[in-house]
């Protein structure tokens, strides 16, 4: 049951600077842009649900940026006679069409378990985005028992704009399937996914159209499993049906990697980036950054090393069941191999059975969430003491939370900017693996892309060039190419929206308020592509 919380200590702001009440500035329209009752709600909502909590985060730069996008509107040719009111109410028609998911599906299928018996599996698929124009989505593929249709849709929107936000001309997806997979045997967990990709293919999901990337619980094991049963159930040998997949297959190498790399150079950008750093009185670089970080999972244990290697101390580390906390620092290789040996870091030097969240409000520079959704609630962001918070895992830090961060001069590096890493690399290995469709469909497919996928392409393409006309050697060689390329892009790519977002704080003074500034980048790349397109115009 929902329940409000109190939210005595909150003072909220006003939204924009040009959002005034009805009584004190004469105009046609009560304000520019509302944010629509529901989402308003979920800002409310201690336990809001995800696709509300995503389109709050939304809306709440729709309000920022719907100026600009009538304005955009109104010099299409079409549009020259309507007035203000008309236009206005045109593009909030747009904005009710993107809101919704183009589709969702949710199956059942029995598996047959190793020891004969048979089990009902549910799993989902939503689609969002597709209305804009866009010929193929893009998302990830989770395997967890807790989650719901509603994960899913709001995992789909979120999607949708990280992949705008990115210049990634593809609608957005999610997927998952409802199982606790510790529970099951390599066999059946096989089985298990290759029946729920049959199920997606039935429904016309799966393919170049909708491909799918690993998540919580998925990796190359996964989306080779994908792939090979697409190509069994279709007869098409194509290796587009996902991404992150084994290099044997079309993927990369260490694809695993490149969600922490992602994040890093997300904080590392925002880290350098001066005029940023002296807003939240913090100096510049990671080098002496003390850091508390949620989750050792393979996203939180790599990112974690590579903040270590970049000089930055870890002073606190929180799982599931326990939590440690040292000022003069942890050692994690120490950690990582009590872990290993005992499954948990319960009893290590001074771990603390996990009964709240208070370890979020110990003296730290940087606090890195890298496991769970809703990990940052009201109560605890108004006392957390760290200047940036990383929001390495999807929907950690709630709306609330957000806005007393923010409102607290303190950078939030949000989710569709710093969980962009895989997102990057898997559109990079879509692209080079259309190199086995026609020319003429290659460039419909990258047609609202940034230049600077198309000489990423060129670059990866030439490194196949190499392998098509050498031997075995330079082969060996170009695989081991490939790592470099991608973390180079990545940075690239990370380095170019991070400059738009600091543009875009500046631009509409919004102080710290980096994940209104990215969702602003997104929702123009995608009106863009609508008015080029003439979609829904």
């Amino acid at each position: 049951m929902a329940f409000r919380a109190n939210y005595k200590f909150l003072t909220l702001k006003p939204l924009h600077p040009q959002v005034r009440s009805a009584s004190t500035v004469q105009i046609p329209r009560k304000l520019p842009y509302e944010i629509p009752e529901r989402y308003r709600n979920a800002f409310y909502l201690a336990n809001a649900a995800l696709f509300d909590s995503t389109n709050w985060f939304l809306h709440r730069a729709y309000e920022v940026a719907f100026p600009t996008i009538k304005k955009k509107l109104a010099n299409l040719e079409s549009y020259k006679n309507y007035s203000n009111d008309e236009i206005a109410e045109k593009v909030e028609e747009i904005i009710t069409v993107l809101d919704q998911c183009n589709s969702i599906i949710d199956v059942r299928f029995p598996v047959k378990r190793d020891n004969g018996s048979y089990e009902m599996v549910r799993g989902f698929r939503a689609q969002h985005g597709l209305t804009v124009g866009y010929q193929s989505c893009l998302g990830g593929l989770r395997i967890h028992e807790n989650i719901t249709r509603d994960h899913m849709k709001g995992l789909a929107v979120l999607a949708t704009y990280r992949n705008a936000c990115m210049g990634i001309n593809m609608g957005g997806a999610h997927g998952g399937i409802k199982i606790r997979p510790q529970e099951y045997s390599l066999n059946e967990l096989q089985r298990i996914v290759e029946l729920y990709t049959m199920e997606l293919i039935k429904k016309g999901y799966s393919g170049e159209r909708d491909v799918i990337q690993p998540d919580v619980n998925t990796s190359e094991r996964e989306m080779t499993w994908i792939n090979k049963t697409f190509a069994k159930c279709t007869g098409r040998p194509l290796n587009m049906a996902s991404a992150g997949k084994s290099s044997d297959y079309g993927g990369f190498e260490n694809y695993e990697k490149t969600s922490s790399q992602g994040a890093f150079h997300a904080l590392d950008f925002f880290l350098n980036n001066e005029h940023v750093m002296n807003k939240i009185a913090l100096t510049t670089g990671i080098r002496g950054k003390t850091f508390i970080i949620q989750g050792l999972g393979k996203l939180g244990t790599s990112l974690a090393e590579l903040l270590v290697t970049h000089g930055a101390v870890c002073v606190g580390v929180k799982e599931h069941d326990a939590y440690i906390y040292d000022a003069n620092g942890i050692n994690l290789k120490e950690l990582y191999e009590y872990r290993k040996n005992t499954g948990s870091i319960m009893n290590y030097g001074l771990a603390k059975p996990d009964v709240n969240d208070s370890i979020y409000t110990e003296q730290c520079d940087i606090l890195v969430f890298a496991a769970y959704q809703k990990s940052l609630i009201c109560y605890i962001a108004n006392n957390v003491k760290a200047k940036v918070i990383l929001e390495a895992a999807d929907g950690a830090v709630t709306p609330t939370s957000h806005r007393i961060l923010t409102g607290r001069s303190k950078l939030v590096i949000p989710d569709i900017y710093a969980c962009s890493g895989a997102t990057i690399t898997s559109y990079l290995e879509y692209l080079r693996n259309l190199r086995h469709m026609q020319a003429l469909q290659r460039i419909f497919f990258i047609r609202f892309s940034r230049n600077i996928y198309e000489s990423i392409w060129n670059r990866l393409s030439d490194q196949q060039g190499k392998i098509a006309l050498s031997g075995s050697s330079v082969q060996r060689l170009s695989t081991e190419a490939e790592p470099r390329i991608i973390a180079e892009s990545l940075e690239c790519v990370l380095s170019d929206t991070g400059n738009e977002i600091v543009k875009l704080l500046e631009q509409y003074k919004l102080g710290t308020d980096a994940r209104t500034a990215a969702y602003m980048i997104g929702i123009e790349n995608i009106f863009n592509a609508i008015y080029y397109q003439r979609k829904l115009v």
